[in-house]
């Protein structure tokens, strides 16, 4: 009797701990699991980048070929690209230019969520070529579960990879925040304007290729790539459309630059929206600022994005995001070096 009294007791005052122990291995097992599936998309990412360097000559374009890349752009695109890419200026004729063939970075800020901005931390990878555009956004914000009392970490994942946008969220134990979505026309449509709005951060990535060097005779296949600049519809001198097709998605923004720095200053277009389940076409806008030099390159560090709900109605605000720590990957060894940037022989 007494054994047994002792052994209901050591069950009863051991069940929290037991409870406590379980729910403490599933949040692991959790864990581990989201990472091995961020893992997964990046090597899907490299896998892709890998393929098709096969299918371009990106790696051994000369300072005089980009040079006459940039004259076949709209004016304001030309001050552009020469204003963030002054480094690359100074290259003799026959230089190979360090084209970037990946970026990772870090980015903290605030994400709007129930009317709130919530603090977030991110890594996030690029292909930084626009034949094979690509992104995996890994994120962890902190929700409220019980207000003012108890915050949870929630993972995000935002993703564009050969093709196919990914969102994702979910918290601990693997409890869904939305329902993961990928593949869809839309959500591709709308990953790959974010790719095209974000490439500002390594912004030879947008330049077309030289027509004088490549061939553009062939009829184009419903699978190919292509990217173009054009004029602006405003007339203003401080704006340009960019058009880029990859696979079977297009994206259309207008970029404004600024006339005195000539650097991208703000980037629209209309893009999906989710609202109620369904995608609805939006007014979309990206306010670049807190230009800095990384990669020999001069990039935006301070990123906000919002929506326009209404049209002449301010942009509401949904993100606010400081990009650090950027390292730059390519296989030249004249690219050029700083406190943030790796170079892969």
């Amino acid at each position: 009797f007494f054994l047994t009294k002792t052994t209901m007791f050591l069950a009863l005052i051991s069940t929290p701990y037991i409870l406590i122990g379980a729910a403490a291995s599933a949040v692991t097992l959790t864990y581990f699991s989201w990472c091995k599936g961020i893992h997964n998309l990046r090597l899907k990412l490299s896998a892709q980048e890998t393929d098709n360097r096969r299918e371009d000559n990106e790696d051994n374009i000369t300072a005089g070929d980009l040079r006459r890349r940039i004259k076949q752009l709209p004016d304001v695109v030309q001050k552009y690209i020469k204003a963030v890419s002054h480094d690359v200026e100074k290259l003799a004729d026959e230089e190979i230019v360090p084209f970037a063939r990946s970026l990772r970075m870090e980015q903290e800020g605030e994400l709007l969520l129930n009317g709130q901005f919530i603090d977030f931390a991110a890594t996030e990878e690029f292909r930084t070529r626009y034949k094979h555009a690509g992104f995996v956004w890994d994120a962890v914000r902190k929700t409220q579960c019980i207000p003012n009392l108890v915050a949870m970490p929630v993972h995000v994942c935002v993703a564009y990879v050969n093709g196919a946008g990914m969102a994702k969220a979910q918290l601990p134990m693997g409890i869904p925040v939305m329902v993961a979505q990928s593949n869809t026309p839309m959500l591709n449509q709308s990953e790959l304007m974010r790719w095209a709005a974000e490439a500002t951060l390594f912004p030879l990535a947008l330049m077309p290729p030289n027509i004088n060097i490549e061939n553009t005779d062939h009829n184009m296949s419903a699978e190919e790539t292509a990217l173009k600049w054009l004029p602006s519809e405003e007339g203003d001198g401080n704006s340009a459309i960019l058009e880029l097709k990859h696979h079977t998605t297009t994206a259309r923004l207008f970029f404004h630059f600024n006339s005195d720095t000539h650097l991208v200053t703000s980037i629209h277009g209309t893009r999906p929206k989710l609202i109620g389940g369904k995608y609805v076409m939006t007014n979309w806008g990206c306010f670049l600022s807190d230009y800095e030099r990384h990669g020999g390159l001069r990039v935006p560090t301070k990123t906000e994005v919002g929506w326009q709900l209404e049209d002449d109605a301010p942009f509401e605000i949904y993100f606010k995001g400081k990009n650090r720590r950027f390292i730059y990957l390519t296989n030249n060894p004249k690219h050029p070096r700083d406190a943030d940037h790796e170079h892969v022989e």
